[in-house]
């Protein structure tokens, strides 16, 4: 898009160039502020813990990260709950 407003702007229409740019400001600051919120209602973790696991992915391998992060965080999410349901940390907690 920045393409766009810059070839509007040199070629005389001012006010497409900058609702080109106000237009994508928006933009990306709905996707970066929902983003995370949709992405965690679809897998069923929290907007936060989701947010997290996609940095994360990012800074370790980068924008497959992003996708992956996300995948990993499932993927703990799932074998905790199981280990929970069998009763796995139930028995390492107790004092006998």
């Amino acid at each position: 898009m920045i393409p766009w407003a810059i070839i509007s702007a040199i070629n005389g229409d001012i006010n497409l160039g900058i609702a080109i740019i106000v237009l994508l400001i928006i933009m990306s600051v709905v996707r970066q502020l929902l983003e995370p919120k949709l992405v965690s209602k679809n897998i069923g973790v929290h907007p936060i813990f989701t947010l997290v696991a996609m940095y994360t992915g990012f800074q370790f391998i980068g924008i497959i990260g992003l996708l992956i992060g996300p995948i990993i965080l499932i993927v703990f999410k799932n074998i905790f709950a199981s280990l929970i349901e069998q009763g796995v940390f139930k028995t390492i907690f107790d004092k006998k």
